[in-house]
């Protein structure tokens, strides 16, 4: 090894943050649905708890949920051993099908919504998964790792994209999945993929002016797209962030009332919280979404301001060790492959904390490696495991140093 600072050679850099993460992420759930369940009124429920099957008794015991997430924390494990496996160069080389499997996949689900299809089922006003049997995917969260894929094959070795007429093909690239995950409708992922292009671009070596200019276009049709691009009930959600200091008790139990739950959740934890499975919110359905996009809300209620500290630690880990990966790396592909990844998970966490605290719109962003979820866990995992891939071949020493301009 030619580096000297090779923190995450073996891994565990990366490894242990995301193994607490997953932790926190099921016993949170768990707590929730244990506290629920004894805080029905389960007289009968106890008394007949003797006469169950033992398969039955487990299955009370930890609670279906929770075993469903773990389920799920398995198999991302695996699908993440899948990506360290093979070279990530040889992956690089099936980026594009890759990326077209999954706009079919997009372009599905959008036919899905003209057309009654059995395998794109409608829930809740929304067409975002796929049923497969017993599982349904979400391919809006693959096309997170997808595009990071797809973006670091094509910008590898160009210089182009320092030029206007350059950065054509990697926007229509990002472009065209927004579109498709626009009319699902599916905010949070939307929200996801332009942070990724830039950061992407940015490290690749665009023209700092050209970004800027971009980005201030992009600020100056926000209006447009907020007038004409967003349904009624999304348009609320944004507004949450404006009105939720409001006195209007109707506005608060009605628009307001994810937010205020959730900030109420967090501040009744105070500094180390009610306790592992105590306290109202957790015993008591009192957070909408408890288990999915108001779970940091649940740690902080359970283990107050220390729990949470812990958590973004985890994720500050995760950048830091993610960083070092992609600056001791010395090759391309390699080196934008790190850094999509870095980006992808640290906006994640940073949109899904925000709109538990009301500092950005609630969006149905999930908690990485945290909140209950399929297809965000299986897609976080599978670029955890591009990431260990990179770590674990690198540095390349016979390869040019990339990304270096005159100006």
């Amino acid at each position: 090894d030619h580096s000297p600072l090779n923190l995450t050679r073996l891994g565990w850099g990366l490894a242990l943050p995301v193994f607490f993460l997953c932790s926190i992420g099921l016993a949170s759930i768990h707590a929730t649905e244990m506290g629920r369940s004894s805080s029905a009124v389960n007289g009968s429920v106890a008394a007949d708890a003797p006469r169950l099957a033992p398969h039955k008794a487990l299955l009370r015991a930890i609670g279906p949920r929770t075993l469903r997430q773990g389920f799920f924390i398995a198999t991302g494990l695996l699908l993440m051993f899948a990506a360290i496996a093979p070279a990530y160069q040889k992956i690089g080389r099936f980026a594009y099908p890759i990326y077209w499997l999954v706009i079919l996949m997009l372009a599905l689900l959008v036919l899905g919504s003209y057309v009654a299809l059995p395998i794109v089922p409608e829930i809740r006003n929304t067409y975002r998964w796929i049923g497969l049997g017993p599982l349904r995917i979400q391919p809006s969260e693959f096309m997170k790792v997808a595009i990071i894929l797809t973006l670091a094959r094509y910008l590898r070795y160009r210089d182009n994209y320092r030029q206007w007429h350059g950065l054509i093909a990697p926007f229509l690239l990002t472009l065209l999945p927004m579109l498709l995950i626009l009319k699902q409708p599916d905010l949070g992922t939307l929200l996801m993929l332009l942070p990724v292009l830039f950061a992407m671009l940015f490290v690749a070596g665009a023209r700092k002016g050209h970004l800027l200019l971009i980005i201030t276009l992009g600020v100056a049709t926000m209006p447009i797209f907020y007038m004409f691009g967003l349904h009624g009930y999304q348009k609320q959600r944004i507004q949450v962030l404006f009105y939720q200091n409001t006195d209007n008790e109707a506005w608060q139990m009605n628009q307001g009332y994810q937010l205020r739950q959730s900030k109420v959740a967090l501040g009744t934890g105070g500094l180390t919280g009610k306790g592992y499975g105590q306290g109202t919110f957790v015993r008591y359905n009192l957070l909408p979404e408890k288990n999915n996009d108001f779970i940091f809300a649940v740690i902080g209620h359970q283990w107050g301001y220390v729990g949470c500290l812990l958590v973004l630690a985890a994720y500050g880990a995760i950048v830091l060790f993610g960083i070092e990966v992609a600056t001791v790396t010395n090759e391309p592909f390699g080196r934008l492959l790190a850094v999509g990844v870095i980006v992808l998970i640290v906006f994640q966490a940073l949109i899904n904390i925000g709109m538990t605290i009301g500092l950005a719109p609630i969006t149905g962003m999930t908690l990485p490696f945290v909140s209950a979820g399929g297809s965000s866990l299986w897609a976080n995992f599978i670029g955890l495991g591009l990431m260990l891939n990179v770590a674990k071949r690198r540095p390349m020493v016979i390869a040019n140093p990339p990304f270096e301009h005159k100006d």
